[in-house]
């Protein structure tokens, strides 16, 4: 973005991160893929190696899937989609074998038995898919990928009103049925204030 008319750095100030939204390798069920062993097996026997999808070049999911190639040394074709939803609809139909998604969105697709996961790219299992293991469990030590959300500030905002964000934000994020809301959207409350924050 040569004409951003912003610096992301420069102009902006956090206040306090909200979750981390992991995401999941997920395959089409027809696909004799249980497991991510299965996958690299699948990967390693097909002659011209095999594509995944994401919901477009630069996302977190398809840095997610290259993260994944150069770990496994796989051969693996990006084909990046206009979003999330036409890549999935490939996925269930058959048209690709194989995407990264965040969990928040393959969510209703995996309940519905459309699409089958295989491994979360996080450091944790989500707690929504408490049974599908990571990435980094499926012997790719050390392997984490996830987004995540936080509450940033224009640069130089006033003293007082920073400190009624700090707080607000810091209210909201002790509120159960709030962290709740945000585990059954599929993301993981991960609240850390401004300093917290900054110190990673």
């Amino acid at each position: 973005y040569p004409k951003l008319g912003y610096d992301p750095v420069k102009d902006f100030e956090p206040i306090g991160m909200i979750a981390k939204i992991p995401n999941i390798l997920v395959v089409n069920p027809k696909l004799p893929i249980k497991n991510l062993a299965d996958y690299v097996r699948y990967a390693k026997d097909s002659k011209d190696g095999i594509t995944f999808a994401s919901s477009g070049s630069g996302s977190s999911i398809h840095l997610s899937g290259e993260m994944f190639k150069m770990q496994s040394k796989l051969k693996m074709l990006h084909v990046p989609y206009r979003g999330s939803a036409p890549a999935m609809t490939d996925l269930v139909g058959g048209q690709i074998p194989f995407t990264i998604d965040t969990v928040a969105a393959a969510l209703p697709q995996l309940k519905a038995g459309k699409i089958k996961a295989i491994a979360v790219t996080g450091a944790t299992r989500a707690t929504q898919l408490p049974d599908v293991p990571t990435v980094a469990e499926n012997g790719f030590a050390g392997f984490s990928a996830d987004s995540w959300l936080a509450v940033v500030a224009p640069r130089g905002l006033p003293a007082d009103a920073k400190a009624k964000l700090h707080k607000a934000l810091a209210d909201t994020m002790a509120d159960t049925e709030i962290r709740n809301k945000l585990i059954a959207s599929g993301l993981e409350p991960a609240y850390q204030p401004a300093g917290a924050v900054l110190a990673q």
